[in-house]
């Protein structure tokens, strides 16, 4: 009995997944399932993610902010997993700015630099904002779990820090890792990857969608400069600090999607 071959995205919030759900509603249709659990804070463990995948057997792909890697394992599929990374601290960015615009009611604001508030909502955030896990590694969080287990964590002085290694053990073995800066290039490169799984797949360069950033088209040290003057040395030290885990992750992704660029990637696939 073949195996059916599943692609399972991992939409971490603001890391470009709005635009490559898209990319799989045009590609499948309703052969593309997106879910999430009751709550914001709901998690979706392997053991549930590979229930719901076995109850929708005519489908190709499905989409959650609430699954974690490692992809669930099966004897009746494999799930071939889907990461887009994001720069952490142009995440935040497009948090912060997220957040103020939808926040926004009326028109006196139009005017002014939305930034402008960005070191305040910050420092709220380090002081303990209900969100403030958007603001401390949240990447590493999110990929470093082990089968069906929460991640690792500690406090190191104000900061949560991740088991780096396990997320980066775990992007390894994902087949189709991309990075949100690069969009078009990297998920461009899925054809190829996802049709030595049997699975077709279309894509064509699109405008990005959920859009926050005004200047998010710009290069990327064009856009952390620009950030970098909305607030103080010291905040900006800080929150490169609270985010040491992330940024070492993103410059491993990084080199990872370049050297598969450059040189392909040579999956095994078992049968």
């Amino acid at each position: 009995m073949t195996q059916r071959n599943v692609i399972v995205h991992h939409h971490i919030f603001k890391n470009a997944g709005t635009t490559f759900e898209r990319v799989l509603d045009e590609n499948y249709g309703d052969k593309h399932l997106s879910f999430d659990g009751p709550f914001t804070f709901s998690h979706i463990s392997q053991d549930q993610l590979a229930a719901i995948i076995e109850r929708h057997p005519s489908h190709v792909a499905f989409s959650s902010h609430q699954i974690h890697l490692p992809a669930p394992s099966s004897l009746n599929f494999r799930a071939i997993p889907v990461v887009l990374v994001r720069h952490p601290l142009l995440r935040i960015r497009s948090v912060y700015l997220f957040e103020e615009r939808n926040a926004r009611n009326d028109d006196s604001s139009e005017n002014r630099d939305p930034l402008d508030g960005l070191e305040e909502w910050i420092k709220l955030m380090i002081a303990g904002g209900k969100n403030r896990i958007q603001i401390c590694n949240l990447q590493t969080s999110a990929l470093s779990r082990a089968y069906n287990l929460p991640p690792k964590r500690r406090g190191d002085d104000g900061r949560i820090c991740f088991d780096l290694q396990a997320a980066i053990n775990n992007l390894w073995l994902v087949p189709c890792l991309a990075r949100a800066e690069h969009f078009d290039r990297d998920v461009a490169s899925f054809t190829e990857t996802l049709s030595r799984f049997d699975i077709d797949f279309i894509y064509r360069p699109r405008k990005a969608e959920n859009v926050s950033s005004p200047d998010h088209d710009q290069p990327i040290e064009r856009q952390l400069d620009a950030m970098k003057k909305k607030m103080s040395a010291e905040t900006w030290e800080k929150l490169c600090w609270m985010n040491h885990q992330d940024l070492a992750l993103y410059e491993t992704v990084h080199e990872i999607v370049e050297q598969r660029l450059a040189n392909g990637f040579p999956i095994q696939i078992a049968q």
